[in-house]
Protein backbone atom coordinates (compact mmCIF):
# COMPACT_ATOMS: atom_id res chain seq x y z
CA UNK A 1 0.00 0.00 0.00
CA UNK A 2 1.65 3.29 -0.97
CA UNK A 3 0.43 5.87 1.86
CA UNK A 4 2.56 9.11 0.21
CA UNK A 5 0.04 8.98 -2.88
CA UNK A 6 2.38 9.15 -5.57
CA UNK A 7 2.21 5.69 -6.93
CA UNK A 8 -0.29 6.15 -10.37
CA UNK A 9 -0.08 9.60 -10.11
CA UNK A 10 -0.19 11.41 -13.54
CA UNK A 11 0.19 15.18 -12.30
CA UNK A 12 0.22 16.95 -8.83
CA UNK A 13 1.09 21.01 -7.77
CA UNK A 14 2.23 21.49 -4.13
CA UNK A 15 0.99 24.88 -2.64
CA UNK A 16 3.32 26.52 -0.56
CA UNK A 17 2.68 26.00 3.69
CA UNK A 18 1.10 29.28 5.58
CA UNK A 19 2.06 29.85 9.14
CA UNK A 20 1.62 33.36 9.97
CA UNK A 21 1.42 35.83 13.02
CA UNK A 22 -0.50 38.41 12.72
CA UNK A 23 -0.64 41.33 15.37
CA UNK A 24 -2.60 44.29 15.77
CA UNK A 25 -2.58 46.43 19.04
CA UNK A 26 -2.50 49.74 20.13
CA UNK A 27 -6.19 50.57 18.30
CA UNK A 28 -7.90 53.84 19.24
CA UNK A 29 -10.62 55.98 17.89
CA UNK A 30 -10.59 59.75 19.22
CA UNK A 31 -12.02 63.24 18.49
CA UNK A 32 -10.03 65.96 18.77
CA UNK A 33 -10.24 69.67 19.07
CA UNK A 34 -8.54 71.77 16.49
CA UNK A 35 -5.56 72.35 19.26
CA UNK A 36 -4.41 68.78 19.26
CA UNK A 37 -0.90 67.89 17.93
CA UNK A 38 1.16 64.90 18.20
CA UNK A 39 4.75 65.47 18.48
CA UNK A 40 6.90 63.35 16.06
CA UNK A 41 7.81 59.59 16.89
CA UNK A 42 8.45 56.25 15.47
CA UNK A 43 6.79 53.05 16.04
CA UNK A 44 8.67 49.33 15.38
CA UNK A 45 5.43 48.54 13.67
CA UNK A 46 3.52 49.32 10.66
CA UNK A 47 0.84 51.56 11.39
CA UNK A 48 -2.75 52.32 10.00
CA UNK A 49 -4.33 56.08 10.61
CA UNK A 50 -7.80 56.93 9.12
CA UNK A 51 -9.64 60.21 9.61
CA UNK A 52 -13.25 59.78 9.49
CA UNK A 53 -14.38 62.91 10.08
CA UNK A 54 -12.96 66.80 9.44
CA UNK A 55 -9.28 66.91 8.14
CA UNK A 56 -5.51 66.39 9.36
CA UNK A 57 -2.38 67.78 8.45
CA UNK A 58 -0.06 64.25 9.17
CA UNK A 59 4.30 65.11 8.07
CA UNK A 60 5.60 61.53 7.59
CA UNK A 61 9.63 61.01 6.77
CA UNK A 62 9.16 64.49 6.59
CA UNK A 63 6.97 65.15 3.42
CA UNK A 64 3.80 66.59 4.39
CA UNK A 65 0.28 65.02 3.53
CA UNK A 66 -3.68 66.33 3.91
CA UNK A 67 -5.52 63.81 4.90
CA UNK A 68 -9.12 64.25 4.07
CA UNK A 69 -12.27 61.93 5.57
CA UNK A 70 -11.85 58.23 4.37
CA UNK A 71 -8.24 58.90 3.29
CA UNK A 72 -5.89 56.07 5.27
CA UNK A 73 -2.47 56.56 5.88
CA UNK A 74 0.17 53.58 5.53
CA UNK A 75 3.26 53.81 7.79
CA UNK A 76 6.24 51.43 7.46
CA UNK A 77 8.08 50.78 10.52
CA UNK A 78 10.88 53.21 11.61
CA UNK A 79 9.22 56.14 9.44
CA UNK A 80 8.77 59.38 11.43
CA UNK A 81 6.03 60.78 11.79
CA UNK A 82 3.95 63.46 13.27
CA UNK A 83 0.21 65.35 13.02
CA UNK A 84 -0.13 68.82 12.78
CA UNK A 85 -3.41 68.74 14.05
CA UNK A 86 -6.86 69.58 12.22
CA UNK A 87 -7.05 72.84 10.22
CA UNK A 88 -10.62 73.44 10.64
CA UNK A 89 -12.51 74.77 13.72
CA UNK A 90 -14.61 71.66 14.50
CA UNK A 91 -11.33 69.23 14.92
CA UNK A 92 -11.54 65.89 13.77
CA UNK A 93 -12.30 62.46 14.76
CA UNK A 94 -9.18 59.69 13.58
CA UNK A 95 -8.72 55.96 13.95
CA UNK A 96 -5.64 54.49 14.18
CA UNK A 97 -3.54 51.01 14.79
CA UNK A 98 -0.16 49.37 14.54
CA UNK A 99 0.11 46.08 13.11
CA UNK A 100 2.85 43.52 12.89
CA UNK A 101 2.91 40.64 10.33
CA UNK A 102 5.95 37.70 10.57
CA UNK A 103 5.18 35.99 7.42
CA UNK A 104 8.53 36.64 5.50
CA UNK A 105 6.61 37.58 1.88
CA UNK A 106 3.70 39.99 3.27
CA UNK A 107 6.51 41.58 5.44
CA UNK A 108 8.84 41.92 2.74
CA UNK A 109 6.18 43.51 0.60
CA UNK A 110 4.55 45.61 2.75
CA UNK A 111 7.98 47.14 3.69
CA UNK A 112 8.80 47.82 -0.24
CA UNK A 113 5.38 49.41 -0.82
CA UNK A 114 6.13 53.33 -1.71
CA UNK A 115 2.86 54.48 -0.76
CA UNK A 116 2.09 56.70 1.92
CA UNK A 117 -1.32 57.46 1.26
CA UNK A 118 -3.99 55.26 0.61
CA UNK A 119 -6.96 56.58 -1.60
CA UNK A 120 -9.09 56.22 -4.76
CA UNK A 121 -11.67 54.22 -5.56
CA UNK A 122 -9.78 51.29 -6.89
CA UNK A 123 -10.81 47.42 -5.95
CA UNK A 124 -8.27 47.20 -3.28
CA UNK A 125 -8.38 50.74 -1.38
CA UNK A 126 -12.39 49.87 -1.35
CA UNK A 127 -11.90 46.42 0.36
CA UNK A 128 -8.82 47.98 2.40
CA UNK A 129 -11.55 50.64 3.42
CA UNK A 130 -14.48 48.64 3.89
CA UNK A 131 -12.14 45.95 6.29
CA UNK A 132 -11.61 48.91 8.17
CA UNK A 133 -15.07 50.01 9.01
CA UNK A 134 -15.89 46.35 9.82
CA UNK A 135 -12.79 46.26 12.32
CA UNK A 136 -14.18 49.96 14.01
CA UNK A 137 -17.43 48.46 14.67
CA UNK A 138 -16.50 45.40 15.88
CA UNK A 139 -13.38 47.52 18.56
CA UNK A 140 -15.84 50.16 19.60
CA UNK A 141 -19.22 48.34 19.46
CA UNK A 142 -19.51 48.73 22.99
CA UNK A 143 -20.78 44.52 22.75
CA UNK A 144 -21.05 43.30 26.61
CA UNK A 145 -20.05 39.87 25.66
CA UNK A 146 -16.54 40.32 25.09
CA UNK A 147 -16.07 36.47 23.91
CA UNK A 148 -17.83 37.74 20.95
CA UNK A 149 -16.78 41.17 20.36
CA UNK A 150 -13.22 39.71 20.10
CA UNK A 151 -14.55 36.88 17.76
CA UNK A 152 -15.64 39.54 15.60
CA UNK A 153 -12.43 41.54 15.81
CA UNK A 154 -10.66 38.56 14.84
CA UNK A 155 -13.11 38.30 11.97
CA UNK A 156 -12.35 41.59 11.30
CA UNK A 157 -8.37 41.88 11.20
CA UNK A 158 -7.95 38.62 8.96
CA UNK A 159 -10.86 40.86 6.31
CA UNK A 160 -7.51 43.57 6.65
CA UNK A 161 -4.97 40.82 6.54
CA UNK A 162 -6.61 39.89 3.16
CA UNK A 163 -7.40 43.69 1.99
CA UNK A 164 -3.88 44.21 2.41
CA UNK A 165 -2.12 41.58 0.48
CA UNK A 166 -4.28 42.09 -2.26
CA UNK A 167 -2.96 46.10 -2.21
CA UNK A 168 0.20 44.70 -1.95
CA UNK A 169 -0.38 42.38 -5.23
CA UNK A 170 -1.70 45.35 -7.11
CA UNK A 171 0.86 47.91 -6.07
CA UNK A 172 3.56 45.56 -7.24
CA UNK A 173 2.44 46.39 -10.50
CA UNK A 174 3.10 50.03 -10.04
CA UNK A 175 6.05 51.83 -11.25
CA UNK A 176 7.59 53.08 -7.91
CA UNK A 177 7.25 57.07 -6.62
CA UNK A 178 9.74 59.54 -5.78
CA UNK A 179 8.89 59.15 -1.95
CA UNK A 180 11.36 56.84 -0.68
CA UNK A 181 13.56 54.06 -2.51
CA UNK A 182 13.01 50.65 -2.08
CA UNK A 183 15.76 48.51 -0.75
CA UNK A 184 17.88 47.42 -4.04
CA UNK A 185 17.35 43.55 -5.44
CA UNK A 186 21.03 42.74 -3.75
CA UNK A 187 19.55 43.81 -0.46
CA UNK A 188 16.32 42.12 -0.93
CA UNK A 189 18.19 38.91 -1.81
CA UNK A 190 20.43 38.47 0.98
CA UNK A 191 17.88 39.68 3.73
CA UNK A 192 15.79 37.10 2.27
CA UNK A 193 18.25 33.93 2.51
CA UNK A 194 18.91 35.54 6.55
CA UNK A 195 15.26 34.87 7.06
CA UNK A 196 15.07 31.22 5.28
CA UNK A 197 17.95 30.90 8.09
CA UNK A 198 16.38 31.95 10.75
CA UNK A 199 13.13 30.62 10.14
CA UNK A 200 15.35 26.85 9.97
CA UNK A 201 16.31 27.78 13.65
CA UNK A 202 13.16 27.60 15.15
CA UNK A 203 11.93 24.87 12.93
CA UNK A 204 14.91 22.45 13.59
CA UNK A 205 14.69 20.92 17.68
CA UNK A 206 18.25 22.39 19.32
CA UNK A 207 19.21 20.08 22.07
CA UNK A 208 19.23 22.31 25.81
CA UNK A 209 22.74 21.88 25.75
CA UNK A 210 23.80 23.07 22.37
CA UNK A 211 23.91 26.87 21.80
CA UNK A 212 21.24 28.45 18.88
CA UNK A 213 23.03 29.81 16.52
CA UNK A 214 22.85 33.77 16.06
CA UNK A 215 23.42 36.39 13.14
CA UNK A 216 27.11 35.80 13.81
CA UNK A 217 27.18 32.59 12.47
CA UNK A 218 24.89 32.93 9.29
CA UNK A 219 26.43 36.09 8.44
CA UNK A 220 29.88 34.12 8.62
CA UNK A 221 28.53 30.97 6.89
CA UNK A 222 27.15 33.60 4.23
CA UNK A 223 30.46 35.48 3.70
CA UNK A 224 29.26 38.82 5.33
CA UNK A 225 30.35 40.91 8.30
CA UNK A 226 27.28 40.68 11.33
CA UNK A 227 26.75 44.60 10.90
CA UNK A 228 25.78 44.23 6.91
CA UNK A 229 23.46 41.59 7.79
CA UNK A 230 22.04 43.30 10.76
CA UNK A 231 21.86 46.57 8.37
CA UNK A 232 20.28 45.25 5.41
CA UNK A 233 17.55 43.13 7.39
CA UNK A 234 16.46 46.05 8.91
CA UNK A 235 16.17 47.79 5.70
CA UNK A 236 13.77 44.85 4.23
CA UNK A 237 11.88 43.58 7.25
CA UNK A 238 11.82 46.87 9.16
CA UNK A 239 13.54 44.89 12.48
CA UNK A 240 16.66 43.37 13.69
CA UNK A 241 17.51 39.18 12.97
CA UNK A 242 17.11 39.04 16.65
CA UNK A 243 13.67 40.58 16.51
CA UNK A 244 12.31 38.47 13.75
CA UNK A 245 13.80 35.58 15.53
CA UNK A 246 12.13 36.19 18.57
CA UNK A 247 8.86 36.76 16.77
CA UNK A 248 9.37 33.03 15.13
CA UNK A 249 10.20 31.55 18.64
CA UNK A 250 7.07 32.91 20.03
CA UNK A 251 5.11 31.98 17.27
CA UNK A 252 6.20 28.29 17.54
CA UNK A 253 5.78 28.20 21.41
CA UNK A 254 1.96 29.37 20.77
CA UNK A 255 1.59 26.52 18.42
CA UNK A 256 2.85 24.14 20.15
CA UNK A 257 0.98 24.83 23.35
CA UNK A 258 -1.87 24.45 21.76
CA UNK A 259 -0.63 20.87 21.59
CA UNK A 260 -2.08 19.30 24.57
CA UNK A 261 -0.02 15.87 24.55
CA UNK A 262 2.87 17.68 24.21
CA UNK A 263 4.33 18.80 27.86
CA UNK A 264 5.58 21.91 28.74
CA UNK A 265 9.24 20.54 29.51
CA UNK A 266 9.22 18.54 26.02
CA UNK A 267 8.51 22.54 24.19
CA UNK A 268 11.02 24.01 26.17
CA UNK A 269 13.77 21.41 24.99
CA UNK A 270 12.45 21.31 21.67
CA UNK A 271 12.74 24.84 21.36
CA UNK A 272 16.45 24.71 22.68
CA UNK A 273 15.78 25.96 26.60
CA UNK A 274 17.61 24.24 28.84
CA UNK A 275 14.81 23.76 31.15
CA UNK A 276 11.06 24.59 31.96
CA UNK A 277 11.47 26.63 34.17
CA UNK A 278 13.68 29.07 31.95
CA UNK A 279 11.49 28.84 28.86
CA UNK A 280 8.40 29.99 31.29
CA UNK A 281 9.99 33.07 31.99
CA UNK A 282 11.18 33.99 28.73
CA UNK A 283 7.60 33.12 27.53
CA UNK A 284 5.96 35.32 30.68
CA UNK A 285 8.32 38.05 29.43
CA UNK A 286 6.98 38.26 25.95
CA UNK A 287 3.56 37.45 26.40
CA UNK A 288 2.15 38.16 30.04
CA UNK A 289 1.17 34.70 30.71
CA UNK A 290 2.80 31.89 31.79
CA UNK A 291 2.57 28.43 29.23
CA UNK A 292 -0.20 27.06 31.32
CA UNK A 293 -1.66 30.30 31.81
CA UNK A 294 -1.54 30.44 28.04
CA UNK A 295 -3.43 27.52 27.51
CA UNK A 296 -6.04 27.61 30.02
CA UNK A 297 -6.78 30.91 28.68
CA UNK A 298 -6.66 29.26 25.23
CA UNK A 299 -8.60 26.25 26.41
CA UNK A 300 -10.05 26.90 29.94
CA UNK A 301 -11.92 23.18 29.65
CA UNK A 302 -10.23 20.84 32.84
CA UNK A 303 -10.71 18.09 30.71
CA UNK A 304 -7.72 18.95 28.78
CA UNK A 305 -5.52 19.88 31.81
CA UNK A 306 -6.48 16.03 32.67
CA UNK A 307 -5.67 14.79 29.72
CA UNK A 308 -2.19 16.74 29.15
CA UNK A 309 -1.67 14.99 32.66
CA UNK A 310 -2.85 11.72 31.22
CA UNK A 311 -0.42 12.47 28.02
CA UNK A 312 2.65 13.42 30.16
CA UNK A 313 2.27 10.15 32.74
CA UNK A 314 1.61 7.59 29.86
CA UNK A 315 3.77 8.97 27.32
CA UNK A 316 3.86 5.53 24.83
CA UNK A 317 -0.58 5.22 24.59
Amino acid sequence: MDYTGLSNTMDSIMSPDIQAAFQIYATHWRKVNAEWRYPAHQHRAFEINIVLEGEQHMTVAGHPFLQLAGDILFIRPGVEHSSQGSGGPEGMTYYALNFDIDDSSLRRSLMMVDSVIITGETTEVLAIREALDDFIRSTISGEPDTHRQRLNALRASLRLLTALSGWVLSEMNVAPSSYEPSPPENAVLLANVIEGHLARLVSASTAASERRPGIEDIAAELGYSPAHCNRVFRQVYGKSPRQYLSGLIIRQAKLLLLNYSLSVEKIALRLGYRDASHFSKQFKRWTGLSPQGYRKLNHPDRRVVDAERHYRDNPFI
